[in-house]
């Protein structure tokens, strides 16, 4: 810098911390908001697989209990009406009359 040259002023900047004579105090800066994470609750786990299994498509399923007697029952998956539910219920089932079997559990 020569001696003809006027100084120049120091040049401020928002993110400065120093105030400008005469002005208002700095920003402050703001924190950024932290986010807390918690890990999801494990998922729930699948249905149990049902005792039945529909003859024409092969889901497993179990007859629905809020059923009456003289209704019929159809599959979840392709719908076909496998019985009545009081064969359903019969002990044991009566699986002549059911496009259903019966799957016997291990144990």
């Amino acid at each position: 810098m020569s001696e003809s040259e006027p100084p120049r002023r120091k040049i401020l900047s928002l993110k400065s911390g120093v105030a400008a004579p005469g002005g208002p105090p700095p920003l402050e800066r703001l924190q950024k908001a932290v986010k807390v994470v918690t890990p999801e609750p494990a998922p729930p786990p699948p249905p149990a697989v049902g005792d039945w299994k529909c003859k024409p498509c092969g889901t497993r399923f179990d007859p629905p209990v809020e059923l009456a007697d003289s209704d019929h029952v159809r599959c979840p998956s392709c719908n076909a009406r496998l019985g009545l539910a009081s064969d359903f219920r019969a002990d044991p089932p009566r699986v002549e009359k059911l496009r259903a079997r019966y799957l016997k559990k291990a144990g």
